[in-house]
Protein backbone atom coordinates (compact mmCIF):
# COMPACT_ATOMS: atom_id res chain seq x y z
CA UNK A 1 0.00 0.00 0.00
CA UNK A 2 3.11 2.29 -0.14
CA UNK A 3 2.28 4.26 -3.28
CA UNK A 4 5.64 6.04 -3.48
CA UNK A 5 7.55 2.75 -3.30
CA UNK A 6 5.19 1.14 -5.83
CA UNK A 7 5.61 3.99 -8.34
CA UNK A 8 9.38 3.92 -7.97
CA UNK A 9 9.51 0.15 -8.31
CA UNK A 10 7.41 0.14 -11.46
CA UNK A 11 9.88 2.39 -13.30
CA UNK A 12 13.06 0.63 -12.19
CA UNK A 13 15.10 -1.06 -14.93
CA UNK A 14 16.60 -4.29 -13.50
CA UNK A 15 19.79 -5.75 -14.95
CA UNK A 16 20.40 -9.34 -15.88
CA UNK A 17 23.53 -11.28 -14.88
CA UNK A 18 25.33 -10.18 -18.01
CA UNK A 19 24.65 -6.56 -17.01
CA UNK A 20 22.79 -5.88 -20.22
CA UNK A 21 19.77 -3.68 -19.52
CA UNK A 22 16.31 -5.26 -20.05
CA UNK A 23 13.45 -2.82 -20.45
CA UNK A 24 10.19 -3.97 -18.84
CA UNK A 25 6.84 -2.35 -19.34
CA UNK A 26 5.08 -0.82 -16.42
CA UNK A 27 2.44 -3.56 -16.56
CA UNK A 28 5.02 -6.36 -16.45
CA UNK A 29 6.79 -4.83 -13.48
CA UNK A 30 3.54 -4.26 -11.67
CA UNK A 31 2.54 -7.87 -12.08
CA UNK A 32 5.94 -9.02 -10.77
CA UNK A 33 5.65 -6.86 -7.68
CA UNK A 34 2.13 -7.98 -6.93
CA UNK A 35 3.08 -11.65 -7.32
CA UNK A 36 6.06 -11.14 -5.03
CA UNK A 37 3.98 -9.43 -2.35
CA UNK A 38 1.28 -12.13 -2.45
CA UNK A 39 3.63 -15.14 -2.31
CA UNK A 40 6.15 -13.95 0.35
CA UNK A 41 5.59 -13.15 3.97
CA UNK A 42 7.11 -10.22 5.89
CA UNK A 43 10.43 -12.11 6.16
CA UNK A 44 10.60 -12.85 2.45
CA UNK A 45 9.64 -16.51 2.85
CA UNK A 46 6.86 -18.21 0.82
CA UNK A 47 3.72 -18.94 2.76
CA UNK A 48 0.54 -21.02 2.28
CA UNK A 49 -2.89 -19.48 2.60
CA UNK A 50 -5.72 -21.44 4.26
CA UNK A 51 -4.04 -24.87 4.33
CA UNK A 52 -6.35 -27.88 4.62
CA UNK A 53 -5.65 -29.68 7.90
CA UNK A 54 -8.59 -32.13 7.99
CA UNK A 55 -11.83 -31.97 9.95
CA UNK A 56 -11.49 -30.90 13.56
CA UNK A 57 -12.52 -33.61 15.99
CA UNK A 58 -15.20 -31.50 17.58
CA UNK A 59 -16.93 -31.01 14.19
CA UNK A 60 -17.08 -34.66 13.09
CA UNK A 61 -20.12 -35.54 15.18
CA UNK A 62 -21.99 -32.52 13.91
CA UNK A 63 -21.34 -33.48 10.27
CA UNK A 64 -22.36 -37.07 10.91
CA UNK A 65 -25.59 -35.90 12.52
CA UNK A 66 -26.35 -33.75 9.46
CA UNK A 67 -25.70 -36.67 7.13
CA UNK A 68 -27.99 -38.90 9.15
CA UNK A 69 -30.71 -36.26 9.09
CA UNK A 70 -30.35 -35.94 5.30
CA UNK A 71 -30.63 -39.71 4.83
CA UNK A 72 -33.67 -39.88 7.10
CA UNK A 73 -35.33 -37.06 5.18
CA UNK A 74 -34.65 -38.77 1.86
CA UNK A 75 -36.23 -41.98 3.16
CA UNK A 76 -39.33 -40.14 4.36
CA UNK A 77 -39.91 -38.32 1.06
CA UNK A 78 -42.64 -39.86 -1.10
CA UNK A 79 -41.07 -41.41 -4.16
CA UNK A 80 -42.97 -40.57 -7.34
CA UNK A 81 -43.37 -43.72 -9.44
CA UNK A 82 -41.85 -43.78 -12.89
CA UNK A 83 -44.37 -42.65 -15.47
CA UNK A 84 -44.34 -44.28 -18.87
CA UNK A 85 -46.31 -42.44 -21.53
CA UNK A 86 -47.54 -44.78 -24.29
CA UNK A 87 -46.95 -43.29 -27.73
CA UNK A 88 -49.36 -45.62 -29.53
CA UNK A 89 -53.11 -45.87 -29.26
CA UNK A 90 -54.52 -48.24 -26.65
CA UNK A 91 -57.66 -48.85 -28.69
CA UNK A 92 -58.93 -47.94 -32.16
CA UNK A 93 -62.50 -47.63 -33.40
CA UNK A 94 -63.58 -47.09 -36.97
CA UNK A 95 -65.70 -43.98 -37.49
CA UNK A 96 -67.21 -44.13 -40.98
CA UNK A 97 -68.71 -40.90 -42.32
CA UNK A 98 -67.00 -38.74 -39.70
CA UNK A 99 -67.18 -35.26 -41.20
CA UNK A 100 -63.82 -33.69 -42.06
CA UNK A 101 -64.67 -30.30 -40.56
CA UNK A 102 -62.72 -29.03 -37.54
CA UNK A 103 -65.19 -26.19 -36.97
CA UNK A 104 -67.58 -28.82 -35.59
CA UNK A 105 -67.47 -30.66 -32.26
CA UNK A 106 -68.63 -34.23 -32.89
CA UNK A 107 -67.13 -36.09 -29.93
CA UNK A 108 -67.76 -35.96 -26.16
CA UNK A 109 -67.20 -38.38 -23.24
CA UNK A 110 -69.73 -38.02 -20.43
CA UNK A 111 -69.64 -38.62 -16.69
CA UNK A 112 -71.63 -41.84 -17.15
CA UNK A 113 -68.62 -43.24 -19.06
CA UNK A 114 -70.37 -43.16 -22.41
CA UNK A 115 -68.73 -41.71 -25.52
CA UNK A 116 -71.04 -39.82 -27.88
CA UNK A 117 -69.95 -39.43 -31.50
CA UNK A 118 -71.74 -38.03 -34.56
CA UNK A 119 -71.06 -39.93 -37.79
CA UNK A 120 -72.72 -38.48 -40.85
CA UNK A 121 -76.47 -38.21 -40.16
CA UNK A 122 -76.34 -40.33 -37.00
CA UNK A 123 -75.39 -40.02 -33.32
CA UNK A 124 -73.99 -43.12 -31.63
CA UNK A 125 -73.26 -43.95 -27.99
CA UNK A 126 -70.31 -46.20 -27.11
CA UNK A 127 -70.32 -47.61 -23.57
CA UNK A 128 -66.79 -47.81 -22.17
CA UNK A 129 -67.86 -50.37 -19.55
CA UNK A 130 -68.97 -53.09 -21.95
CA UNK A 131 -68.06 -51.73 -25.43
CA UNK A 132 -71.71 -51.77 -26.49
CA UNK A 133 -72.77 -49.38 -29.25
CA UNK A 134 -76.20 -47.79 -29.44
CA UNK A 135 -77.81 -45.65 -32.14
CA UNK A 136 -79.44 -42.64 -30.47
CA UNK A 137 -80.52 -40.47 -33.39
CA UNK A 138 -80.52 -40.54 -37.18
CA UNK A 139 -81.55 -37.60 -39.34
CA UNK A 140 -83.54 -38.43 -42.45
CA UNK A 141 -83.35 -34.99 -44.06
CA UNK A 142 -80.70 -34.92 -46.77
CA UNK A 143 -79.34 -31.45 -45.94
CA UNK A 144 -79.41 -31.78 -42.15
CA UNK A 145 -76.90 -33.56 -39.91
CA UNK A 146 -75.49 -33.32 -36.37
CA UNK A 147 -72.82 -30.65 -35.97
CA UNK A 148 -72.05 -30.82 -32.23
CA UNK A 149 -72.59 -33.02 -29.17
CA UNK A 150 -72.17 -32.24 -25.45
CA UNK A 151 -72.97 -34.13 -22.26
CA UNK A 152 -74.55 -32.44 -19.26
CA UNK A 153 -72.55 -32.38 -16.04
CA UNK A 154 -74.39 -35.38 -14.57
CA UNK A 155 -73.99 -37.44 -17.73
CA UNK A 156 -77.73 -38.02 -18.11
CA UNK A 157 -78.63 -35.56 -20.89
CA UNK A 158 -77.00 -35.23 -24.28
CA UNK A 159 -77.31 -32.01 -26.28
CA UNK A 160 -77.06 -32.33 -30.05
CA UNK A 161 -76.66 -29.34 -32.36
CA UNK A 162 -77.68 -29.56 -36.01
CA UNK A 163 -76.89 -27.93 -39.34
CA UNK A 164 -80.49 -26.68 -39.44
CA UNK A 165 -79.71 -24.43 -36.39
CA UNK A 166 -81.79 -26.33 -33.82
CA UNK A 167 -80.58 -28.07 -30.66
CA UNK A 168 -82.10 -31.28 -29.31
CA UNK A 169 -81.87 -32.49 -25.71
CA UNK A 170 -81.99 -36.24 -25.18
CA UNK A 171 -82.59 -38.34 -22.08
CA UNK A 172 -80.10 -41.09 -22.79
CA UNK A 173 -81.42 -43.64 -20.31
CA UNK A 174 -84.82 -43.70 -22.03
CA UNK A 175 -83.55 -42.73 -25.52
CA UNK A 176 -86.17 -39.99 -25.55
CA UNK A 177 -85.99 -36.45 -26.91
CA UNK A 178 -87.06 -34.07 -24.15
CA UNK A 179 -86.52 -30.55 -25.58
CA UNK A 180 -85.81 -28.59 -28.72
CA UNK A 181 -83.95 -25.29 -28.34
CA UNK A 182 -84.00 -22.63 -31.01
CA UNK A 183 -82.65 -19.14 -31.58
CA UNK A 184 -79.79 -19.47 -34.04
CA UNK A 185 -80.11 -18.88 -37.77
CA UNK A 186 -77.31 -21.18 -38.90
CA UNK A 187 -75.62 -24.43 -37.87
CA UNK A 188 -74.70 -24.94 -34.22
CA UNK A 189 -71.08 -26.10 -34.16
CA UNK A 190 -70.22 -25.74 -30.46
CA UNK A 191 -71.95 -26.52 -27.15
CA UNK A 192 -70.93 -26.30 -23.48
CA UNK A 193 -72.89 -26.97 -20.28
CA UNK A 194 -72.79 -24.93 -17.08
CA UNK A 195 -75.17 -26.64 -14.64
CA UNK A 196 -78.68 -25.76 -15.93
CA UNK A 197 -77.38 -23.53 -18.69
CA UNK A 198 -76.50 -24.81 -22.14
CA UNK A 199 -74.35 -22.38 -24.12
CA UNK A 200 -74.36 -22.68 -27.90
CA UNK A 201 -72.22 -21.13 -30.63
CA UNK A 202 -73.25 -20.86 -34.25
CA UNK A 203 -72.11 -19.97 -37.75
CA UNK A 204 -74.29 -16.87 -37.34
CA UNK A 205 -71.41 -15.58 -35.10
CA UNK A 206 -73.61 -15.44 -31.99
CA UNK A 207 -73.60 -17.17 -28.60
CA UNK A 208 -76.78 -18.05 -26.68
CA UNK A 209 -77.18 -19.13 -23.06
CA UNK A 210 -80.20 -21.45 -22.87
CA UNK A 211 -81.76 -22.04 -19.46
CA UNK A 212 -83.01 -25.59 -19.92
CA UNK A 213 -85.46 -25.16 -17.01
CA UNK A 214 -87.46 -22.40 -18.71
CA UNK A 215 -89.90 -23.03 -21.53
CA UNK A 216 -90.87 -20.54 -24.20
CA UNK A 217 -88.53 -17.78 -22.99
CA UNK A 218 -86.26 -16.35 -25.70
CA UNK A 219 -82.59 -15.99 -24.73
CA UNK A 220 -80.55 -12.94 -25.79
CA UNK A 221 -77.81 -13.27 -28.41
CA UNK A 222 -74.27 -12.52 -27.28
CA UNK A 223 -72.13 -11.00 -29.98
CA UNK A 224 -68.35 -10.71 -29.82
CA UNK A 225 -67.21 -12.65 -32.86
CA UNK A 226 -67.56 -11.69 -36.50
CA UNK A 227 -67.30 -15.25 -37.85
CA UNK A 228 -68.50 -18.71 -36.83
CA UNK A 229 -68.17 -19.57 -33.15
CA UNK A 230 -66.40 -22.94 -33.31
CA UNK A 231 -65.28 -23.45 -29.70
CA UNK A 232 -66.93 -22.99 -26.27
CA UNK A 233 -65.78 -24.10 -22.82
CA UNK A 234 -66.98 -23.14 -19.34
CA UNK A 235 -64.46 -23.14 -16.50
CA UNK A 236 -64.86 -25.80 -13.82
CA UNK A 237 -66.42 -23.39 -11.33
CA UNK A 238 -68.76 -21.92 -13.96
CA UNK A 239 -67.49 -18.36 -13.46
CA UNK A 240 -65.86 -17.88 -16.86
CA UNK A 241 -66.62 -18.86 -20.45
CA UNK A 242 -64.01 -19.06 -23.22
CA UNK A 243 -65.14 -18.76 -26.84
CA UNK A 244 -63.12 -19.22 -30.00
CA UNK A 245 -64.13 -18.15 -33.48
CA UNK A 246 -63.19 -18.41 -37.13
CA UNK A 247 -62.17 -14.75 -36.82
CA UNK A 248 -59.03 -16.06 -35.00
CA UNK A 249 -60.14 -14.49 -31.72
CA UNK A 250 -60.52 -15.92 -28.22
CA UNK A 251 -62.87 -14.16 -25.80
CA UNK A 252 -63.26 -14.75 -22.07
CA UNK A 253 -66.67 -13.84 -20.64
CA UNK A 254 -68.19 -13.33 -17.21
CA UNK A 255 -71.86 -14.36 -16.92
CA UNK A 256 -72.87 -10.98 -15.49
CA UNK A 257 -71.54 -9.11 -18.53
CA UNK A 258 -72.60 -11.48 -21.29
CA UNK A 259 -76.04 -9.94 -21.82
CA UNK A 260 -74.41 -6.67 -22.83
CA UNK A 261 -71.89 -8.54 -25.05
CA UNK A 262 -68.98 -7.17 -22.99
CA UNK A 263 -66.12 -9.65 -22.77
CA UNK A 264 -63.57 -9.73 -19.97
CA UNK A 265 -60.52 -10.57 -22.10
CA UNK A 266 -59.73 -10.67 -25.81
CA UNK A 267 -56.80 -12.59 -27.30
CA UNK A 268 -55.73 -11.75 -30.84
CA UNK A 269 -52.43 -13.58 -31.37
CA UNK A 270 -53.77 -16.50 -33.40
CA UNK A 271 -53.65 -16.41 -37.19
CA UNK A 272 -56.13 -19.23 -37.79
CA UNK A 273 -58.85 -21.12 -35.99
CA UNK A 274 -57.69 -22.77 -32.73
CA UNK A 275 -57.29 -26.52 -32.83
CA UNK A 276 -58.30 -28.98 -30.10
CA UNK A 277 -56.69 -28.73 -26.63
CA UNK A 278 -57.11 -30.82 -23.48
CA UNK A 279 -55.71 -30.10 -20.01
CA UNK A 280 -54.30 -32.92 -17.92
CA UNK A 281 -56.32 -32.90 -14.69
CA UNK A 282 -53.54 -34.58 -12.69
CA UNK A 283 -50.37 -32.93 -14.02
CA UNK A 284 -49.48 -29.48 -15.35
CA UNK A 285 -49.69 -30.56 -18.97
CA UNK A 286 -51.60 -29.72 -22.14
CA UNK A 287 -52.36 -32.06 -25.05
CA UNK A 288 -52.78 -30.44 -28.47
CA UNK A 289 -54.09 -31.89 -31.73
CA UNK A 290 -52.48 -31.16 -35.09
CA UNK A 291 -52.90 -31.71 -38.80
CA UNK A 292 -50.56 -31.55 -41.77
CA UNK A 293 -47.96 -32.86 -42.03
CA UNK A 294 -47.61 -35.26 -39.06
CA UNK A 295 -51.25 -35.43 -37.84
CA UNK A 296 -49.97 -35.98 -34.32
CA UNK A 297 -50.95 -35.25 -30.75
CA UNK A 298 -48.34 -33.30 -28.76
CA UNK A 299 -47.99 -33.30 -24.99
CA UNK A 300 -46.56 -30.11 -23.45
CA UNK A 301 -45.34 -29.22 -19.98
CA UNK A 302 -46.98 -26.13 -18.47
CA UNK A 303 -46.01 -23.34 -18.03
CA UNK A 304 -42.64 -23.89 -19.74
CA UNK A 305 -44.42 -25.23 -22.86
CA UNK A 306 -41.56 -27.63 -23.51
CA UNK A 307 -42.62 -30.63 -25.55
CA UNK A 308 -42.72 -33.93 -23.67
CA UNK A 309 -43.71 -36.37 -26.41
CA UNK A 310 -45.55 -36.70 -29.73
CA UNK A 311 -48.25 -39.34 -30.26
CA UNK A 312 -48.60 -40.54 -33.82
CA UNK A 313 -50.95 -42.92 -35.57
CA UNK A 314 -53.56 -40.87 -37.42
CA UNK A 315 -53.23 -40.73 -41.20
CA UNK A 316 -55.09 -37.41 -41.56
CA UNK A 317 -55.60 -34.27 -39.51
CA UNK A 318 -56.94 -34.63 -35.98
CA UNK A 319 -60.33 -32.94 -35.61
CA UNK A 320 -61.60 -33.54 -32.06
CA UNK A 321 -60.35 -34.37 -28.55
CA UNK A 322 -62.15 -35.38 -25.37
CA UNK A 323 -61.10 -37.22 -22.21
CA UNK A 324 -62.53 -39.92 -19.97
CA UNK A 325 -64.38 -39.08 -16.74
CA UNK A 326 -61.37 -40.09 -14.63
CA UNK A 327 -59.05 -37.98 -16.78
CA UNK A 328 -56.64 -40.79 -17.62
CA UNK A 329 -57.54 -41.43 -21.28
CA UNK A 330 -57.89 -39.02 -24.19
CA UNK A 331 -59.89 -39.85 -27.31
CA UNK A 332 -59.10 -38.32 -30.68
CA UNK A 333 -61.16 -38.37 -33.87
CA UNK A 334 -59.51 -37.61 -37.19
CA UNK A 335 -60.26 -37.17 -40.86
CA UNK A 336 -58.94 -40.69 -41.49
CA UNK A 337 -62.27 -41.87 -39.98
CA UNK A 338 -60.66 -43.47 -36.94
CA UNK A 339 -61.25 -42.84 -33.24
CA UNK A 340 -58.19 -43.54 -31.09
CA UNK A 341 -57.85 -43.95 -27.32
CA UNK A 342 -54.59 -42.75 -25.74
CA UNK A 343 -53.58 -43.44 -22.13
CA UNK A 344 -51.48 -40.30 -22.09
CA UNK A 345 -52.56 -38.69 -18.80
CA UNK A 346 -51.44 -40.16 -15.49
CA UNK A 347 -54.44 -41.68 -13.69
CA UNK A 348 -55.51 -40.25 -10.32
CA UNK A 349 -54.38 -42.04 -7.13
CA UNK A 350 -57.87 -43.47 -6.56
CA UNK A 351 -59.00 -44.18 -10.09
CA UNK A 352 -62.44 -45.73 -10.17
CA UNK A 353 -62.35 -49.33 -11.29
CA UNK A 354 -63.54 -50.29 -14.70
CA UNK A 355 -63.80 -53.73 -16.17
CA UNK A 356 -61.26 -53.91 -18.99
CA UNK A 357 -62.24 -55.59 -22.19
CA UNK A 358 -60.05 -58.64 -22.87
CA UNK A 359 -59.29 -57.34 -26.30
CA UNK A 360 -58.59 -53.76 -25.30
CA UNK A 361 -55.59 -53.54 -27.59
CA UNK A 362 -57.34 -54.97 -30.60
CA UNK A 363 -58.84 -52.89 -33.38
CA UNK A 364 -62.61 -52.54 -33.06
CA UNK A 365 -64.77 -51.38 -35.94
CA UNK A 366 -67.97 -49.43 -35.54
CA UNK A 367 -68.96 -50.84 -38.90
CA UNK A 368 -68.65 -54.38 -37.58
CA UNK A 369 -70.72 -53.39 -34.56
CA UNK A 370 -73.65 -52.51 -36.85
CA UNK A 371 -73.87 -48.78 -36.28
CA UNK A 372 -73.83 -47.59 -39.88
Amino acid sequence: MNLDLAQSSLWERPLKKDDRPVILTARDEYRRKVREKLMLDSEGKPFKMLPFRGIPRRCKNVLLDEEMMQEEWNRSRPVKPFRRIPTTADRILDGPKLMDDYYLNLLDWGKSNILAVALGPSVYLWNAENSEVKLLRKVNEEEDHPTSVAWSGDGKTLAVGFASSRIELWDVASSRQVRILEGHTSRVGSLSWNRNTLTSGSRDASIINHDVRSIGRSAPHIRGHTEEVCGLRWSGDGDLLASGGDDNLVHVWEPSCMKSSKYLHKFTDHRAAVCALEWNRHQKEILSAHGYSWNQLSLWAYPSMSKIVDLSGHAARVLHLTQSPDGSTVVSAAADETIRFWKVFEPPPLAFSRKRDEENTSRLSLKRLHIR
